[in-house]
């Protein structure tokens, strides 16, 4: 075989040296092809960043269940929370001047606050019921409203729960708070991240038991730090 003419002089020229070269550069770029592919495979099935210590993102929903039990889910976690010896008021409701004597009702129950902080959950609700099962009774056609704070684990396990009557007709509780009182409804909600209400017994109109509740979500773990003094009534001044 002759020496191309692009060949330089002087320069012995052999096909198996030409055939040599253009194997090496072959073998140059195909190493660089797998390499480059190999790197994008190796990125694309890298790990999702880890998730910071202590903060679970997965939504928790609340329902409820039978009688004073509600349902927690998160993903795939589940759990049943008996708030039997908590809530105040009836579900098993009655009418004497009727045929039907009993009417069962379910828990009305309302999400305040959900937090997640150092691998525990914590959940504040506002759940409601009948005052009276004797609809025809006093405060039969009342409600009563409780506040309850839980914390769960990592796995939704009961690990502490708090509740407090805000409302509660018979016993003659109820919330003082001018900016809740104003409202057709009782509505429960955070204010920059508190939750501070007033609530007492009352008797004709002479707050007898004053509480003040305070829920911050900043630190969830306290739970609610309730104060309650006396005051006496004004025919007692």
């Amino acid at each position: 075989m002759e020496k191309p003419p692009w060949g330089p002089e002087g320069v012995f020229w052999s096909p198996t040296v030409s055939n040599e070269v253009r194997a090496m550069r072959r073998h140059i770029i195909t190493s660089i092809f797998l390499a480059l592919f190999c790197g994008q495979m190796a990125w694309g099935q890298q790990a999702p960043p880890p998730k910071p210590r202590g903060q679970n993102t997965t939504a928790i929903k609340v329902s409820p269940d039978r009688g004073k039990r509600i349902r927690i889910v998160a993903g795939t976690e589940r759990t049943l929370v008996n708030l039997t010896d908590d809530v105040s008021g009836c579900l098993e409701l009655f009418d004497p001047t009727t045929s039907q004597r009993i009417t069962r009702v379910p828990l009305r129950i309302k999400v305040i606050d959900r937090v997640s902080k150092d691998d525990k959950r914590y959940l504040v609700l506002l759940a409601w019921a009948q005052s009276n099962c004797n609809v025809q009774g006093r405060c039969g056609a009342a409600t009563d409203h409780t506040l309850i704070w839980l914390k769960l684990d990592s796995g939704l396990k009961l690990e502490e729960k708090q509740s407090a009557v805000i409302v509660d007709c018979r016993m003659d509780i109820d919330v003082i708070d001018s900016q809740y009182d104003k409202q057709d409804e009782l509505i429960i909600k955070l204010v920059r991240g508190r939750l501070a209400i007033e609530y007492g017994n009352t008797i004709d109109d002479d707050v007898r038991t004053l509480s003040q509740l305070v829920y911050d979500r900043k630190y969830p773990e306290q739970g609610f730090v309730i104060t309650t003094k006396e005051k006496k009534s004004k025919q007692g001044q």
